[in-house]
């Protein structure tokens, strides 16, 4: 059994496949970004994939940076659904995040560069947006969202057969 931040998991399929840092360099220098601490420490230490009983997807920052990046930021510009809070996010600052998150339910979860261990989520059927500063309390507010979930979760792994001169 894994733990992050108090969080079990269970590798469902192994092997893990760790993203290297040299990818997650190259692609935060492409975007001139750094992204979040916790993001940063999973992906280089688990690797992308999704939680089968959680209903989280954690990105490969190819994957961000190759295909969601623009897919996100014209959706959210085309649709906003959340209400505009000035204190939280405003469809102008949304359309500048960057996904590194998303849930099987549709939730878009993001950060911006000017706070980037802030996450956003934006939930699919609802108004409201919500701001976490960990993962840890990402993954909290989906277990008290779904009464029935409880660690360990499993996770599966996505293998990346990206080479890191190909970003």
């Amino acid at each position: 059994m894994l733990e992050f931040q108090g969080i079990s998991f269970i590798v469902a399929q192994e092997p893990l496949y760790p993203v290297s840092t040299q990818e997650l360099l190259l692609v935060e220098e492409k975007l001139q970004v750094l992204f979040p601490e916790d993001y940063r420490t999973f992906i280089t230490t688990f690797g992308s994939g999704t939680f089968l009983d959680l209903p989280l997807r954690v990105f490969s920052p190819h994957d961000i940076l190759e295909n969601l990046l623009s897919e996100v930021r014209e959706r959210l510009a085309m649709y906003w659904f959340w209400q505009d809070n000035s204190e939280s996010l405003t469809q102008t600052l949304a359309v500048e995040c960057i996904p590194c998150f998303d849930s099987y339910s549709g939730d878009d979860i993001l950060f911006h560069s000017s706070n980037r261990n802030r996450l956003f989520i934006l939930p699919h059927g609802n108004e409201e947006i919500y701001t976490f500063e960990s993962f840890k309390d990402l993954c909290h507010w989906y277990i008290n969202r779904y009464v029935s979930l409880q660690p360990p979760f499993h996770f599966s792994p996505h293998q990346s057969l990206i080479d890191v001169e190909e970003i």
